[in-house]
């Protein structure tokens, strides 16, 4: 990508930080969020049970978790299939280069999809498998846009300054986003 495509033609806000939707989808993504810590400490709790045990069991790889899903791996497909999609058409965009407005448009078409989740339907396993994953490379990719907005409405800022920021949110997400994918 190069700097000239990275250069936006007009200030624009800030990408805002927090997913628009309502109290309930608030609700629903706080209620996911709080299985995802509540699974870590449980898993970290089974961590200290294998030195107990004398380190027979191996702690399950990511592929051996997805596997774990069973029948309910195809549905985790269904479910969270448009969310990873959308973050991957955006990744290979951003390979060719988009403009900040650009950029931002489809941001808002990757929110959507996270938006438009229903997840009560989310199995655990699918969670752990590919959900936090690919929560935590949305997070990373509007950091990337609050720090490219951050920058626009800067007189001092110049986009040279903050392209490697944006560089290692993107490159972040992209692994993110491909440990998302490979949990589904």
């Amino acid at each position: 990508m190069s700097t000239s495509r990275l250069s936006p033609t007009t200030s624009t806000p800030p990408f805002p930080a927090a997913p628009a939707g309502g109290a309930s989808a608030a609700r629903a993504r706080t209620a996911i969020a709080v299985a995802i810590a509540s699974l870590t400490l449980i898993a970290s709790g089974c961590a200290g049970q294998e030195a107990v045990d004398g380190g027979q069991k191996a702690a399950a790889p990511p592929r051996a978790l997805a596997a774990s899903r069973g029948a309910a791996g195809g549905s985790c497909r269904k479910i969270l299939n448009p969310f990873v999609g959308s973050m991957e058409a955006l990744r290979r965009k951003l390979a060719v280069g988009l403009t900040y407005r650009q950029y931002r448009r489809e941001l808002e078409g990757v929110r959507g999809a996270y938006e438009a989740i229903p997840a009560k339907r989310v199995q655990l396993g699918c969670l752990l498998a590919a959900g936090g994953a690919g929560e935590r490379a949305l997070n990373r990719y509007m950091g990337a846009a609050n720090a490219w907005g951050e920058c626009l409405t800067t007189a001092s800022c110049e986009i040279e300054t903050v392209e490697p920021l944006l560089r290692r949110q993107w490159d972040r997400a992209s692994g993110l986003l491909s440990s998302a994918r490979a949990g589904l």
